[in-house]
This record gives structure tokens, C-alpha cells and sequence, in this order.
């Protein structure tokens, strides 16, 4: 479903979800409507049943009036008051079949209508002939009996009618209408027959099965109506029964009643007594009738308002609703995908031109003013993290950069170093071939001195051969002292150079210990820069080893030299002295002797020095040969120090290029 839902854009996903909802509330609000108009039809159908039941019930009564005032004619042979009152009833009838003929029904189907009409309208067709028969006081159609059909088709239609209402308060008004209809039927049934009975006296079976039957029909109905009755009519019904005109007439029926068995000689009032009480009584059920007419035609009418301004209202609550609900949907859905595509084409911008300076709209507090604002503080956090990446490559590339002017430092340090060595290799050499020559002139200066020694006794023939002796030995001794200054100043400069090599070794080891510093700073990438920054720092180590070696055998080799030169003074002394002494050789012969002695003892020191010189210059040229091969490896590693650097360099460069790429 997820899946599904991914391949429509969000905007056409909310239109449809709150478009269906939407379109079935306006089915469902125009399915409202239309039962609501469908209960306004039928209020107005109940209203135009209630109307036509009306008017039949108006027929009904009216001709029930005309039939009584007929009978009265009848028994009355005519009289005037009675004739009076039947002509002004009769012109109330015609009113009253003139309005239901003239009834045209808009609801009311006119096939339901017509065949009810149709009947009554036949029958009616008899009505001028039965006037005429009664007029004459000779009828030829029972008058009685020709009422009494019409107002039955009356009630029968009413009954039918009701049958139609649709609202159950009203069926149920209607079925209790017509239960009081029946009941002022039967009441003037009654009435008629017994005014016939009164008037003459007498009565027959068949009219006494009769009476008997329109007051049993009567009881029946006024019980249908006790049951059908809303509680306000039945109490009014109930205070109508106890009325005295009401118990009165009663009484009378019950009286007729129990003289079943003498039907030649009927008791009671007389015809002109009854009729009125009768009336009277009918009067009083009329007026129920009357009050029934009127709350089932003011509630049909409140019923077809009421429908009506209920559809009306819900029809307009539900259009504007409709209408609210659909602008709101319109400009939600237009909303989401003006913010929806704003964030998209920024969040494009964003991806294609890398550029993080942008901020989102995050103003509401919708969802997406939430992605908004927690997009803004990402591209926020990016920014301040690519900003001091930036800032960290940037100091890694200026470590870079010194730790490769170190290197090249260090590599030039080495060269020098390698040179430095090479020319103390060479000096130390010329020393030692020196101290190889003084100590083969010191040989021959003990050689010649052992001769002269042997030869004191010869001394003074062999002055003159003596003061040549003398005086080369004089030269040798002022050569072998040059050759011992040069010596000091050999060992002097060999000093400055160690102090150079012990200066270079501790820069080397400073430089090895701030490359293992940035190396432990670079992390992973710089693991091997540490290795080699540890070889660098133990070459450096080695190095200053070797010069405080060297240092020790200069200090000794300086410290010989020193004391050969102080001895070679005083050779050249005891030389100055033997040779300005050698005119006095003859007289001076244990002098010479003792400074031959001496002289020889002071060739021995420095034959001794001269050895020890030369193991010593032997020894540091091992020392040299050993810090030539330190500063070569220190070189070679500088050198591998380099290449790794410009690796990280490039690197450097090529992450800074893609730095470069963000617009911060």
C-alpha cells in the first residue's frame, strides 16, 4: 500500500482522500434532502388527505344534518319551522358537495381519487329526486336510507383515505376522526330513527334491529376512538359523556331498548324533545370532531412548514457546508502544494547547486513547517560541521605544508649532515695519516736521540754534524708542532661540526616529535606519518648518541692534543736551547746529555699521544662513518616523509575542492 501510495504526489493523495469523504457527504446530504423532500411531499399528500377526509367528513355531517331535519319534515307532515330550518341545511349541503366535487388534489393520485368521488358523485346524482319526494312529504327513495348510504361511502373513504397518511401521528388523529364520525353517524342514524319512532309511537322489528345496531355500532366506535384518542381528546370525550344532555340521551336509548317486547306502544319523549336532546348530543361529539378537524389540519400544516423549512435549511446548511468544506479542501490542497513544492524545488536547489545557505519556509505549525524547521537545523548543523571541516583542513593543510618544510629541512639537515660527515671522514683521515707520520718522526726522533745519546762522547767532533742535527730536528719539531695546531684546529672544527650534528639531530627529533603530534591529530590518516615520525625520532636519538661520542673522543682527542702541543713547546724550547746552546756543546755535554734525555722522554710522550691520537681518530672515524649512515637513513626517510605528505596534501586538496563545492 505504502508503495502504491509513493507513486502519486501528496497533493493529488489529500484531494482524493478529502474529495471522497466530501463527495459522499454531499450524497449523503443530498440523500438527506431528498427524503426530506420526500417527508415534504408526504406532509403535503397528509395535508391534501387531510384536507379531502375533511371534506368528506363536511359531506358527511352535513347531510347527517339535512337527514335528521328531513325526518323531522316527515313526521312533522311539513311543518314550516322544520321546512325552514331543512332548506337552510340543504343549502349547506350543496356548499359542502360543491366543495368536494370542486377539489383538485396536487400530491393525491386522481386514480385514487376519482373512483371514491365517483361513487359519492353517482349517488348524488339521486340527491334533487329525494329533495323533490320530501318536498311533497311523499318520497320515493327512503330518505333515511339514502343518506345514510352516502354518508357510509363518506366514511368508508375517509377510512381509505387515512390509509394513505404517512405520518403516524396524523393516521393516528385520522383513525380516531373517523371512529367520531361513525359516532356522530350512528348518533344521527339514531336520532332519525327514533324520531320516527317518538313521532308515531310505535316501531317495528326491523326498525328496532336497527336502532339496536347504529347504538351498538356507535358504542364500538366511540371505544375505537377511546383508544385512538390522543389523551387531551379522550379526557374532552369523557367529559362529553358525563355532559347531562349526553346521559340523558342515553337513557332514553336504553329505554327504547328495554321496551323490545311492546313495539305497538313505544314510550318517550316526544319526537320534537328528542330531536333536540339528540342534536344536542351530537352537537357535543360534533365538537370533538371539529377540534380533531383542527389539530390534524394545523399539524399536517406544521408538519408540511416544518419538512419543508427543514429540508430547506438542511439543503442550505449542506450547500454552504459543501461550499466551505470544498474551498477549505481547494485551498488546503492548494496550499500543501505550493508549500510542498516550494520545499521540493529548494531542497532541489539545494542538492544540484550544494548550497546550504538556503533556509526553508518553517512559518506555521504543520507538519511541514516541522520537516522544515528540522531540515533548516540539519542543513544548519552541516553547515557549521562542513564550516570547521573547512577550517580543519585548512590547518591541516598549513600543518601539511610545515611538516613538508620540515622535511625538506630535515632532507637538506641530512645532506649537510652526510657532507659535514664526509669532510670529517677526510679530516679525521689526513689526522690519522698525520698521526702515522708523527709517530714514524717520533720513532726516528727516539732512534736519533738514542744515537746522539751514544754518540755524546762524539758530541764535539761532530758539533757542526749535531748543529745541523739540531737544527732539522728544530724544523721537524716546528713541523710536527704545525701538524699538531692543525691538529687543534681540525679537532675544533670537527667540534663545531658535531655541535651542528647535535644541533640537527635535536631539531630532528623536535620535528619528529611535532610530526607525531599532527600524525596523532589526523587520526587514521595518519598512522603511517606516525611510524615514520617514531623511525625519524629514534634516528634523531641515535644521531645525538653518536655525536655526545664523538664529542668525548675529541674532548680526549683536544685534551692530547694539548698536552702534545704544550710538549712540543717545550721541545721547541729545549730545540731553541740546544740550538743556541750548540756553540757551548763542548762545555754543555751533560746538558745536552740531560736534554737528550729529556728530549727523548718527551719524543716517547708524544709518540704515545700519537697512538693514542690515532686510535682515537680511528674510533671517530667509525663514529663519522656511523652518523654518514644515520644521516643517510634520516634522508631516505625524510625523502618517504615527503611523498607520504604530498598524499596527504593531495588528498587535502582534493577534499577542499569538494568543500569548495558547498555554498556555506
Amino acid at each position: 500500500m505504502h508503495s502504491i501510495l509513493r507513486q502519486f504526489q501528496l497533493y493529488n493523495i489529500v484531494t482524493v482522500v478529502a474529495g471522497i469523504p466530501l463527495l459522499l457527504g454531499i450524497v449523503l446530504a443530498a440523500n438527506t434532502i431528498l427524503s426530506l423532500d420526500r417527508q415534504a411531499q408526504t406532509s403535503r399528500l397528509d395535508q391534501e388527505v387531510i384536507k379531502l377526509v375533511i371534506l368528506f367528513d363536511n359531506l358527511a355531517h352535513n347531510l347527517a344534518v339535512e337527514r335528521g331535519l328531513t325526518a323531522g319534515v316527515l313526521g312533522s307532515k311539513g311543518n314550516p319551522d322544520q321546512v325552514a330550518a331543512l332548506k337552510g341545511q340543504r343549502v349547506k349541503s350543496d356548499q359542502a358537495i360543491a366543495s368536494l366535487l370542486a377539489y383538485q388534489a396536487e400530491q393525491l393520485s386522481s386514480s385514487l381519487i376519482a373512483p371514491l368521488t365517483a361513487d359519492i358523485e353517482s349517488s348524488l346524482n339521486q340527491l334533487n329526486t329525494v329533495r323533490a319526494g320530501v318536498d311533497e312529504l311523499a318520497p320515493s327513495i327512503a330518505p333515511f336510507a339514502y343518506y345514510s348510504h352516502i354518508n357510509q361511502l363518506a366514511i368508508d373513504n375517509s377510512r381509505l383515505m387515512m390509509s394513505e397518511v404517512g405520518n403516524e401521528q396524523l393516521s393516528a388523529l385520522g383513525g380516531a376522526l373517523v371512529s367520531i364520525i361513525i359516532m356522530k353517524e350512528r348518533a344521527g342514524q339514531v336520532r332519525g330513527a327514533l324520531n320516527g319512532v317518538f313521532a308515531r309511537g310505535s316501531a317495528t322489528a326491523a326498525i328496532f334491529a336497527s336502532i339496536d345496531n347504529y347504538i351498538r355500532s356507535g358504542d364500538y366506535a366511540k371505544r375505537s376512538a377511546l383508544l385512538e384518542l390522543p389523551p387531551a381528546f379522550e379526557q374532552q370525550l369523557l367529559n362529553q359523556e358525563r355532559d347531562p344532555i349526553w346521559q340523558q340521551v342515553e337513557s332514553i336509548q336504553k329505554s327504547f331498548l328495554a321496551q323490545k317486547e311492546q313495539l305497538n306502544n313505544i314510550n318517550g319523549p316526544n319526537s320534537g324533545e328528542w330531536f333536540k336532546m339528540a342534536t344536542q348530543r351530537i352537537t357535543l361529539i360534533n365538537q370533538i370532531r371539529n377540534a380533531l378537524q383542527t389539530e390534524m389540519h394545523a399539524l399536517s400544516e406544521q408538519r408540511s412548514i416544518q419538512t419543508t423549512s427543514t429540508r430547506n435549511l438542511l439543503g442550505f446548511v449542506s450547500l454552504a457546508f459543501s461550499l466551505l468544506l470544498l474551498w477549505v479542501v481547494i485551498a488546503s490542497v492548494t496550499n500543501l502544494r505550493q508549500r510542498v513544492g516550494h520545499l521540493t524545488n529548494t531542497l532541489s536547489n539545494m542538492a544540484k547547486r550544494f548550497d546550504l545557505s538556503l533556509d526553508l519556509d518553517q512559518s506555521g505549525k504543520d507538519e511541514i513547517a516541522s520537516i522544515a524547521s528540522s531540515i533548516n537545523q540539519l542543513t544548519h548543523a552541516i553547515r557549521g560541521l562542513l564550516d570547521n571541516v573547512q577550517q580543519a583542513n585548512d590547518h591541516s593543510t598549513d600543518r601539511l605544508n610545515t611538516i613538508v618544510d620540515s622535511a625538506r629541512s630535515l632532507g637538506a639537515s641530512s645532506q649537510t649532515t652526510m657532507a659535514k660527515c664526509d669532510n670529517i671522514a677526510t679530516a679525521m683521515t689526513e689526522l690519522s695519516q698525520s698521526s702515522v707520520e708523527i709517530a714514524h718522526s717520533a720513532e726516528r726522533a727516539t732512534e736519533d736521540a738514542n744515537t746522539m745519546n751514544q754518540q755524546v762522547l762524539e758530541c764535539q767532533n761532530q758539533s757542526k754534524l749535531s748543529f745541523h742535527s739540531v737544527k732539522a730536528l728544530m724544523e721537524q719539531i716546528e713541523a710536527t708542532q704545525t701538524c699538531m695546531r692543525e691538529l687543534d684546529k681540525d679537532t675544533q672544527s670537527i667540534g663545531q661540526i658535531v655541535d651542528t650534528i647535535s644541533a640537527v639531530s635535536d631539531q630532528t627529533n623536535l620535528l619528529a616529535l611535532n610530526a607525531a603530534i599532527e600524525a596523532a591529530r589526523a587520526g587514521e590518516h595518519g598512522r603511517g606519518f606516525a611510524v615514520v615520525s617514531s623511525e625519524v625520532r629514534d634516528l634523531a636519538q641515535r644521531s645525538q648518541q653518536a655525536t655526545e661520542n664523538i664529542t668525548k673522543l675529541l674532548d680526549r682527542i683536544r685534551d692530547n692534543t694539548k698536552r702534545s702541543v704544550e710538549n712540543m713547546d717545550k721541545s721547541q724550547t729545549a730545540g731553541n736551547d740546544t740550538y743556541h746552546s750548540v756553540d757551548v756543546v763542548r762545555s754543555s755535554v751533560e746538558n745536552l746529555e740531560n736534554a737528550i734525555e729529556q728530549i727523548n722522554q718527551h719524543i716517547s710522550s708524544i709518540a704515545s699521544a700519537t697512538i693514542e691520537q690515532s686510535k682515537a681518530s680511528e674510533m671517530v672515524d667509525k663514529d663519522v662513518d656511523v652518523l654518514a649512515e644515520i644521516a643517510h637513513q634520516t634522508g631516505n626517510q625524510a625523502n618517504g616523509l615527503n611523498e607520504i605528505v604530498k598524499g596527504y596534501q593531495s588528498e587535502v586538496q582534493e577534499m577542499q575542492t569538494q568543500l569548495s563545492a558547498f555554498k556555506l
